[in-house]
This record gives C-alpha cells, sequence and structure tokens, in this order.
C-alpha cells in the first residue's frame, strides 16, 4: 500500500515538475481557438481544451499531450486541436459561425473544470466522455487517444468521390 502511494506522489510531482518547467520556459505556441471552418468536413473531430490562466495540469495537457494528436496517422487529418478559456472574454468563432466569448462558450457547454478535453463534431455535439482533470499517474495519454478513437468512431467519415 505504502509502495502504491509512493508511486502515485512520485508521479503527480513529477507532472506538476514539468507542468511548471514548461510554463517557465515561455508561453506556449497558442492553439487555435476557432470553433467554426468555412467550408468544414463533416467528419472533423474538435478536441477541445478548456483551460485557466496560471493551471500547471493545462500547461502539461497543452504541450506534452494535444501536440501528437495531429501527427497520428489514424486520425491526423480528421483531428483540429483547439483551446478556450474558461473565464476568458477573448472572441471565437462558434460551430454556428458566430463570434461567442470563450467563457459563453464554455457556459454553453457547461464547462466548470480545468482541464476539461471535450470531443466534439463540427456541428458542436459531443462525441465521447469529457476527460476532466491532469495527468497524476501517468495515463493520461492512454485516456485522451482512447476518448479520440471513440469519438472519430461515432462521427461517420466523409465520403470521398
Amino acid at each position: 500500500m505504502f509502495a502504491r502511494l509512493s508511486a502515485r506522489i512520485v508521479a503527480l510531482t513529477a507532472a506538476l515538475l514539468l507542468a511548471t518547467h514548461t510554463a517557465a520556459a515561455g508561453p506556449p505556441a497558442a492553439l487555435q481557438s476557432s470553433l467554426h471552418e468555412a467550408g468544414g468536413r463533416p467528419d472533423l473531430l474538435y478536441v477541445v481544451l478548456f483551460s485557466l490562466p496560471d493551471c500547471p495540469y493545462c500547461v502539461a495537457v497543452r504541450q506534452a499531450y494535444l501536440p501528437a494528436l495531429p501527427d497520428d496517422p489514424r486520425f491526423g487529418e480528421r483531428v483540429r486541436i483547439r483551446e478556450v478559456g474558461i473565464g476568458s472574454t477573448k472572441q471565437l468563432v462558434d460551430f454556428d459561425g458566430q463570434k461567442a466569448s470563450h467563457a459563453d462558450v464554455a457556459r454553453r457547454l457547461k464547462v466548470k473544470f480545468a482541464p476539461t478535453v471535450l470531443f466534439l463534431d463540427a456541428g458542436g455535439q459531443p462525441r465521447a466522455e469529457p476527460l476532466l482533470g491532469g495527468d497524476s499517474v501517468g495515463f493520461y495519454g492512454g485516456y485522451l487517444e482512447k476518448r479520440v478513437m471513440q469519438a472519430l468512431e461515432a462521427i461517420p467519415r466523409a465520403r470521398r468521390d
């Protein structure tokens, strides 16, 4: 029992150190926040990170896990990564092509916790269970990949003529 608890503490400490180090290394490349693409494909999956400023778990998800998704040949072409600030007044273009604040979109989608990752189709409908919280024991990448696969299976592929 002590060994399991020690392993969890070590994993949590490592995750926090990684997130703190990456946050101190300078601002990350910003993720796009637009949730609408003109002429967008109906078979796209939007993996949307809902974050808060100064959230080390959000930094870890943004920098360590999300960038790998578009490079994965199983789903890279169909996945769009976006970020929405839960309390931000910045404007974005939502799934309907309308301008809305980040906070309004978070409220509409009932996101209250950071980090939260939603898996939404091109119409803004959820296609897999949300992924709440950060990585404390080293399984986050597996949980994220599983949700992406479930969501893509729920979205019909676009037909190529």
